[in-house]
């Protein structure tokens, strides 16, 4: 969940428990090329927790949903 439309999300739910955003990384706007067709826009960001996870999270431009793409260890 994000405070602003475009801003870094604040909280997450993450292995069943809701975790606070302690820090965030981003966003680092990825898009495809118009030559390409589909059009495919992201905003990815690179997170902490409050409970010391990282994650790698993107948020789909489109319909503004977030999705997990990755995780660090």
């Amino acid at each position: 969940m994000s405070v602003v439309p475009d801003g870094p999300p604040f909280r997450l739910r993450w292995a069943g428990q809701e975790q606070r955003i302690v820090r965030s990384w981003g966003p680092e706007r990825i898009a495809t090329g118009w030559w390409r067709g589909q059009d495919v826009e992201r905003d990815y960001y690179v997170v902490a927790t409050d409970q010391g996870t990282r994650l790698w999270i993107f948020r789909c431009r489109a319909d503004g949903r977030w999705y997990l793409h990755g995780c660090f260890d």
